[in-house]
């Protein structure tokens, strides 16, 4: 695939996001959606592209249209990293409670994201960022590999890698710096037994991240903010209230997207936090990519305003 945008553009990559380019299915309140693009390379990379010049690096398959991507070619996003190959695109599935703060996944096909080797172009590879999502263990181990020169390493991630490859994944966790997860992932990360909303499950999986080498930790909590962990500092932000939750999908991967687009600019984590958790509360309100691809600096920076900050030792 071309690089249209990032030859147009002029801009080195800042931020590299290897992960799926998803055909997702999703059924909530809210109505069903069925084909709809997705994934946490293509959520990450367009919550990034507000501050930072971003490329996800993917597969996809010969049954994806490849003018689905036009969104990210309106937002200068490089396409250099996307390989398509004969066979089958990753395809997920889900279904939401009412409150959207818990799914059901119902299916994951990886189809040839597992099975074609990531390979990261020559142009990607000196990205000063670099962001593992939702990938298995060998294609993030093949592209860490590639890279020359990253001065960051965060990775979020996926149920299913967490809870069916624990091993695999905390190996995985000696190479990078920023781990991004969420409640359940957290709670299978550590072996967690007791309840998901137990203050003490943020702190647990911090020790054990830090064990393995990590230097920043966010625990995502859905509708009740991010808990931030770095050195001997922790912070509680808070989620923008009164947001209509419509789709859930992709918020996550909007969060990092944003954090890390912040960082690139010189951020503390902790307000760079801030700006992902304003930036992931357009993600909810619309179907798949559509409320990301509404925000704009100016409305998030609005939002921003509305987005709590406690700061206390870890």
């Amino acid at each position: 695939m071309s690089a249209d945008a990032d030859d147009a553009a002029g801009r080195a990559v800042e931020i590299a996001v290897v992960g799926a380019v998803a055909l997702d299915e999703i059924h909530r309140a809210a109505g069903d959606v069925e084909q709809q693009l997705g994934g946490s390379a293509v959520h990450a990379c367009l919550a990034a592209s507000l501050l930072a010049h971003a490329a996800p690096i993917s597969v996809i398959g010969d049954d994806f249209d490849p003018q689905l991507l036009d969104p990210l070619r309106e937002r200068e996003i490089s396409l250099d990293g996307v390989v398509q190959a004969e066979g089958t695109n990753f395809r997920w599935g889900c279904r939401y409670t009412d409150s959207g703060d818990q799914r059901e996944t119902l299916y994951t096909h990886a189809g040839v994201y597992d099975t074609h080797p990531i390979v990261v172009s020559e142009a990607l590879r000196d990205a000063p960022i670099l962001l593992l999502t939702a990938g298995n263990p060998e294609q993030n181990w093949r592209a860490l590999g590639q890279f020359q020169g990253t001065r960051l390493v965060a990775i979020d991630t996926i149920e299913r890698e967490v809870a069916e490859r624990t091993d695999e994944f905390r190996e995985l966790l000696r190479e990078v710096d920023l781990v991004s997860i969420n409640t359940l992932e957290a709670a299978h990360l550590i072996g967690w037994r007791g309840a998901l909303d137990d203050p003490a499950l943020a702190s647990a999986a911090w020790r054990t991240i830090r064990e393995l080498g990590g230097r920043a930790f966010a625990l995502k909590r859905a509708s009740l903010g991010v808990e931030v962990f770095e050195g001997e500092q922790r912070a509680h932000v808070g989620a923008v209230p009164k947001i209509r939750v419509i789709d859930p999908t992709g918020a996550g991967d909007a969060f990092i997207g944003g954090l890390l687009s912040a960082v690139a600019r010189g951020w503390s984590l902790f307000e760079a936090a801030r700006w992902g958790c304003a930036l992931a509360s357009f993600a909810v309100e619309r179907f798949g990519v559509e409320g990301v691809l509404q925000a704009t600096c100016e409305t998030v920076e609005r939002r921003l305003a509305q987005v709590t900050l406690a700061e206390a030792a870890a």
